[in-house]
Order: C-alpha cells, then structure tokens, then sequence
C-alpha cells in the first residue's frame, strides 16, 4: 500500500527493465511465440504504469495484472483451439473479485479500477494480431 504516486515509480521501473529483459532475451519469439508475445504485454502495460507515475496519476495494477492474464487465456483458447471456458469463467470472476476487494479496502476508485483494467487488457489485446 503505497500511498503516494511518486512511491510507486522505482517499483515500476523495475518492473519495465525486467519485463523488457524477459521479452527480449528468455522467451524469444522463435522459441516460446505465446509467453513471447504475452510478456511484450505486459512490458506496454508497465511502460504505461511507469509514464501514469510521472504524471502523478494512480490506477490499479491489480486490475491490470488479472484483466491482462484474461485476455491472454482467451487469446491462448482461441490460437491452440482448445476449450478453456470454465478457466475463462473462473477468471472473469477473479476480476470482479480483485475489484470488488480494492473498493472494499479503499485503495482505489471506480475510475482507478477501470483505467487500470484498461491498461491490463487493452496490450494483450493488440498482441493477439501476431501471434493468434
């Protein structure tokens, strides 16, 4: 729980370096194309995270991270053409969890979660064009 933005921006710092670090050099797109192409992902979402800090504007990540995971189980479903709804289903409900528990604590607002859901799904999305 750190309360103020500015806390938050060597954390997501480290997040892009490693992120960037993982895409690049652990799951080549030759090697592993799905981990690939969902850890490019999650390196746009942490680049977003890193520039939100520096604009002095909290979203959640905790949103982001489930909202980002579901949207690659649904594009893994659909490129390996395997049925993985009750996984989906059990992950759509895990969102509303997770943003249900950050109202509930008070660590975000409506908007928070939203934009931070954005950010999450919005990467992985686009990721699906060269890999699905």
């Amino acid at each position: 729980m750190l309360e103020k933005v500015k806390e938050r921006r060597f954390p997501y710092l480290i997040a892009v370096v490693l992120n960037l670090y993982i895409t690049q050099y652990i799951f080549t797109e030759s090697i592993d194309l799905e981990l690939h192409y969902f850890f490019a992902g999650i390196s746009f979402t942490s680049i977003t995270f890193l520039i939100l800090s520096y604009l002095n504007y909290k979203a959640s990540l905790h949103t982001a991270a489930i909202s980002g995971v579901t949207m690659f189980v649904i594009a893994l479903s659909i490129h390996l053409q395997i049925n993985m709804i009750l996984g989906i289903g059990f992950l759509i409900l895990a969102n509303g969890l997770v943003a249900t528990s950050r109202l509930h604590l008070k660590a975000h607002t409506s908007l928070e979660l939203i934009i931070g859901f954005a950010i999450g799904l919005f990467p992985q999305f686009m990721m699906m064009v060269y890999w699905v």
